[in-house]
């Protein structure tokens, strides 16, 4: 589980930074451009990533407490 924590979190970060870094995509620019706001929204796509799992975690665990 621990292994699909990691990769989910580090996946959704590094989406999340390559979309907040793109300069002007929708405008026809597909540049990157390193930011602090690409630092931001690493570290909130990591956290997104891990609250997944933390909430699948608990809606298995309070299924399997419901089904005894």
């Amino acid at each position: 589980m621990r292994v699909m924590v990691f990769g989910t979190s580090l996946s959704f970060g590094v989406l999340a930074a390559i979309a907040a870094s793109m300069k002007d995509f929708l405008g026809g620019n597909a540049t990157f451009e390193f930011s602090p706001r690409t630092l931001v929204a690493f570290v909130l796509g990591c956290l997104a990533g891990w609250v997944f799992w933390k909430l699948f975690r608990r809606w298995m665990n309070k299924k399997q407490s419901g089904s005894t």
